[in-house]
C-alpha cells in the first residue's frame, strides 16, 4: 500500500512521503492564493475553493486566512460559514453538513500522532480518522475538534471547547474536554 492509501484507510502512515508532501504543497499554494485575494473577489474565491475541496455546496463563505493540509478530503455542504484563522488538518475525511457556522480560530484535526515506538521507528507517525459535522451545527471560536469525532445535528460547541468524543444531536458542549452542559431538545 502507498502512504496515501494507508492514510485514507486509517492505517499508520508516514506524512513525510513524497506523494503526500506534493499534495500538501498543492493545497498550501491554493490556500495562499485564497488568502491573498481581495475579500470582495467572491467569484475568484469560489474558483479557488472549488479546486481545493472535494465537494462544495452552495453559499459557502470562508474568511481568510484559511489553512488546510490536503483539501481533497474536505466535503462542505451548503450554507456553510467559516470564520478567519480556521485550520483543517484533513488527512482523514472531513464532512461538514449544511447550515454550519464555524467561528474564528477553530481547529479541526483529523489526524493523531502514533505513540507506539515501532510505528515511529518505521516512519509511520500519524493515523487519520474521519470527522463528521452534522447539519445545523454551530462551532464557537477557538474550539478544537479531534480526530474520529462525530458532531450530531443541531449541536452547539461552545467557545474554546475541546471536543474529544462524539456530540449527540441538539446538545450544547463546553469545556476541556467538552461535556454536555445543556440539551436543546
Amino acid at each position: 500500500m502507498t502512504e496515501f492509501e494507508k492514510m485514507q484507510q486509517g492505517n499508520p502512515y508516514s506524512p513525510a512521503d513524497a506523494e503526500l508532501t506534493q499534495f500538501r504543497f498543492a493545497s498550501r499554494r491554493l490556500c495562499q492564493t485564497f488568502n491573498a485575494l481581495d475579500p470582495a473577489a467572491t467569484e475568484q474565491q469560489g474558483m479557488v475553493v472549488t479546486k481545493l475541496f472535494a465537494r462544495r455546496g452552495k453559499e459557502v463563505a470562508i474568511e481568510a486566512p484559511f489553512t488546510c493540509s490536503y483539501g481533497m478530503n474536505i466535503h462542505l455542504g451548503s450554507n456553510v460559514a467559516i470564520g478567519p484563522n480556521c485550520t483543517i488538518i484533513d488527512s482523514g475525511h472531513v464532512e461538514i453538513g449544511n447550515n454550519v457556522h464555524i467561528g474564528p480560530s477553530v481547529g479541526i484535526y483529523a489526524n493523531s500522532q502514533c505513540l507506539l515506538p515501532l510505528d515511529i521507528l518505521h516512519g509511520e507517525q500519524e493515523i487519520s480518522l474521519p470527522i463528521i459535522i452534522g447539519n445545523n451545527v454551530v462551532i464557537g471560536g477557538s474550539s478544537a475538534i479531534k480526530a474520529g469525532v462525530c458532531i450530531g445535528e443541531g449541536a452547539v460547541v461552545d467557545i474554546g471547547a475541546v471536543v474529544e468524543d462524539d456530540v449527540e444531536p441538539f446538545a450544547v458542549v463546553a469545556g476541556n474536554p467538552a461535556v454536555v452542559v445543556r440539551r436543546l431538545r
